[in-house]
């Protein structure tokens, strides 16, 4: 009676047969993407959620300087009324003096909290502008990385004894391609 073979296991099918690991190869890539995809779409939509609220910041600043600009002038003209008697004239600009150094005194703290505010979000932009700059370095560098190691395991296989097999295989143009990948490199 003949005995049965055992059914190869996934992960030695894996090994015995290029198009299996390369199809693994592509999920793993795929799966990275996807999560540097989300990793992106994240970081955006704090960036954006950051630039509304520095617009609203800017908007409200403008608004409170406007309004100030307009309280200015309304005791400006109450200013040049209160001024037509000569009895009232001191009185009435010691108290112009002491509310426009009270609005001035308002105005510069008003102004100072918005644009810290303002500051602090630019600053936080910024550093997260820096943070995505950096995420996207290291995921590009792990992409080399994951397609050099790729390469690194072809080429221990390929030495085992399909060498001759796998030179057969790849067509000129693929060497031309790789050649052409390495290039740039150099350049840098």
């Amino acid at each position: 009676m003949p005995t049965r073979k055992k059914p190869a296991t996934p992960r030695k099918a894996a090994k015995k047969d290029p198009a299996l690991r390369q199809l693994a190869q592509l999920r793993k890539t795929v799966k990275g993407l996807r999560v540097k995809l989300e990793r992106e779409t994240r970081a955006r939509m704090i960036e954006a959620r950051v630039k509304t609220e520095a617009q609203k910041a800017r908007a409200q600043l403008a608004s409170q300087i406007t309004a100030l600009r307009d309280q200015g002038r309304k005791l400006a003209a109450n200013l040049k009324s209160a001024l037509g008697d000569a009895s009232k004239r001191d009185a009435a600009r010691q108290q112009a003096l002491a509310k426009i150094a009270e609005l001035k005194a308002e105005y510069s703290k008003k102004t100072v909290g918005l644009r810290s505010e303002l500051s602090h979000a630019t600053a936080e932009l910024g550093r997260k502008s820096e943070e995505l700059r950096r995420l996207a370095g290291e995921a590009a560098h792990r992409a080399v990385e994951i397609i050099r190691s790729d390469e690194t395991q072809a080429a221990p296989e390929a030495r085992m004894g399909e060498s001759s097999e796998l030179a057969k295989e790849v067509a000129p143009q693929e060497i031309e391609d790789r050649a052409d990948a390495k290039e740039p490199d150099e350049e840098q």
